[in-house]
């Protein structure tokens, strides 16, 4: 037991010196660190400028001449004048020059100029100090008399629109706000809200659906109604060609016979009313319009169909002629109105 606790504690004793050690080698490379930045006046900040100048115009000009070996890590530039100190790091610079020894040769070139014009600056910087020209000092006189000039003195008032466009997005706030603290209040709105905008989505697609549909069944109807148009205008057409030929025959009372069928036909393509095989012949005319050219020419057809046809009156070449040019008429017609299209 006096053996465990002797190990116990030499095992703890060597953990505490190896701690100890560790930290004091921290320590040490940390002030090690911090001594290694040299420091260096503003007149030899400005030289070595020049001389890194000097390296990318080299590199700039071949990639052998891209040698990093001549540039610090960093430096330490003392305080002087009213210019306080400041610590210069050249990683960028190392990098810039490592990656234009491998680049092509436009890439090196156009990062070795934006690095040239990078120390340009710097070493301008440098200079107007080292001069005692006043550096920040005189930049502030300048900005400041440029701002005391009389355009930077005119301050613009808002026009009428702005400060409508300013009042509408302040009571966009105020409703959002209002709506958040809501749902704070109420958690279960926003469940409730997700709904209703879902069943909202839900019947504006069933109303897209009943729309497509309802468009899909005109187009068959009037597909279908253009299809028995076309069939009636050749019953229409069929009946006309059977009255020319009994003319042809001189039938005459059969020519006029058919050439009112065909007129019948003709007006109910046009839908001038609903098929009724049950009408009489007056009654056709009564269902279309009074006074319109339709109504006269059926009429006067429907006389000499009824003379020759139902009163046994034997019909001549004359007869058919008349009833042809009504007939005609009524095919110049097209979409007559019937008083009694429901009937």
């Amino acid at each position: 037991m006096a053996l465990c606790f002797s190990l116990c504690s030499r095992r703890r004793s060597r953990l505490a010196w190896l701690a100890l050690a560790g930290s004091l080698a921290m320590s040490c490379g940390r002030a090690w660190g911090a001594e290694e930045l040299r420091a260096v006046s503003r007149t030899t900040f400005q030289a070595e400028v020049v001389k890194l100048e000097a390296l990318t115009a080299a590199c700039k000009a071949a990639a052998k001449g891209c040698d990093r070996s001549g540039v610090v890590d960093a430096e330490r530039v003392e305080a002087e004048g009213s210019s306080p100190e400041f610590v210069m790091r050249w990683e960028w610079l190392r990098a810039a020059i490592d990656a234009g020894a491998k680049a092509k040769v436009e890439d090196r070139q156009k990062a070795m100029d934006e690095a040239t014009a990078h120390l340009q600056e710097l070493e301008a910087g440098a200079g107007s100090v080292v001069s005692g020209d006043g550096g920040f000092a005189k930049a502030r006189a300048e900005a400041s008399s440029v701002l005391a000039g009389p355009e930077f003195g005119k301050t613009a008032q808002p026009s009428w629109w702005d400060r409508q466009v300013a009042r509408f997005w302040k009571a966009m706030a105020l409703i959002f706000g209002g709506i958040s603290a809501l749902s704070e209040a109420t958690p279960w709105m926003g469940t409730v809200l997700e709904v209703v905008f879902y069943l909202a989505a839900a019947v504006g697609l069933l109303l897209l659906v009943q729309r497509a549909l309802a468009r899909q069944r005109l187009a068959i109807s009037l597909a279908s109604g253009a299809a028995a148009a076309n069939a009636w205008d050749k019953e229409a057409a069929d009946w006309a060609a059977l009255a020319d030929s009994c003319a042809a025959q001189q039938e005459w009372r059969e020519a006029v016979h058919c050439l009112y069928w065909a007129a019948i036909v003709r007006l109910e393509a046009r839908r001038a009313w609903r098929h009724n095989p049950t009408r009489t012949p007056r009654e056709y005319v009564r269902l279309l319009k009074p006074g319109s050219p339709q109504r006269g020419a059926l009429g006067g057809l429907t006389q000499i169909f009824e003379r020759v046809w139902y009163g046994l009156r034997e019909a001549s070449d004359e007869d058919y002629r008349q009833a042809r040019q009504m007939f005609d008429g009524l095919g110049e017609a097209q979409g007559s109105a019937a008083t009694g299209l429901n009937a």
